[in-house]
């Protein structure tokens, strides 16, 4: 039996591992007896939940309708907290607070505004859009997420090599958040709103086709061993085996324009 992929101890292995959560509609892409119990439970609980509520996965998966576990739709609040705690900045005055979206039966998605004062300019034409900050506690968390669903892809196909050293800093980064500074993560935007949901017709009627996510592991230039997740119009990337690629990394995005978000350790110092 393996010893578990991130902690490296011997189980217990009693529960399967959704690479990607089924908050974003996986229901059949799993590990069996990769991921140790603890493991499981720690990333569902600590960083798959604070992904899928607190950043613009949480947007997505409200705006696609996807239902939760026990069947509700998905309400969101991207408010950040009232106060500043712990190691990482989570707190920055140009975010929106008291902003969320609902999902409602008929799938149609409200948008929930309890400032008065964001109301007010959207009455007055003053405002179209709403300010979404990425703190260093949200980049941090949403590459521990990455990392995770990336290294347990590697291990779906090969088990030995997800856990080799090359991917050491990605595994001990996803599981127990330790690396200086914040993994680097490469983004971009393609695509069309109205393409991810498609009335088609068969024999049993009228069906609404909804994409939930998009996924690949590609090896580029022989160098760095990169995850692509796409959910909804949003494109994000991380190089698995070495968090600073070199810009040969757009070579496996040609027609896209990508750009990097990051603090660098100066920067997280100086908050």
């Amino acid at each position: 039996m393996n010893k578990c992929l991130f902690c490296n101890k011997e189980g217990p292995f009693s529960s399967p591992e959704h690479i990607i959560p089924e908050a974003l509609g996986n229901d059949d892409l799993i590990l069996l007896e990769e991921v140790c119990d603890n493991c499981n439970q720690y990333f569902g609980k600590e960083i798959e939940k604070f992904v899928l509520g607190k950043t613009p996965f949480a947007f997505w998966r409200t705006y696609q309708g996807i239902r939760k576990k026990k069947g509700k739709l998905p309400h969101v609040d991207l408010s950040q907290p009232q106060r500043q705690k712990g190691r990482l900045p989570k707190v920055h005055p140009l975010h929106d607070n008291l902003v969320g979206f609902t999902c409602h039966e008929d799938y149609s998605v409200s948008v929930d505004i309890s400032a008065d004062e964001i109301v007010g300019e959207i009455l007055e034409g003053r405002r179209e859009q709403f300010n979404f900050v990425f703190t260093p506690e949200v980049l941090s968390m949403m590459g521990r997420f990455l990392c995770k669903i990336g290294i347990e892809l590697v291990c779906l196909s090969e088990s030995a090599r997800a856990r080799s050293d090359p991917f050491l800093k990605a595994r001990r980064f996803s599981r127990f958040g330790e690396f200086e500074g914040l993994w680097p993560i490469f983004y971009f935007k393609s695509g069309d709103l109205k393409n991810l949901k498609q009335m088609k017709a068969d024999s049993e009627g009228i069906l609404e086709e909804v994409f939930c996510y998009q996924y690949r592991l590609l090896e580029i230039a022989d160098l760095y061993t990169v995850l692509s997740l796409t959910v909804g119009t949003d494109t994000w990337i991380v190089s698995l085996n070495d968090p600073f690629p070199t810009p040969v990394i757009r070579s496996g995005f040609p027609d896209q324009e990508i750009k990097l978000i990051l603090y660098s350790p100066e920067e997280l110092m100086q908050r």
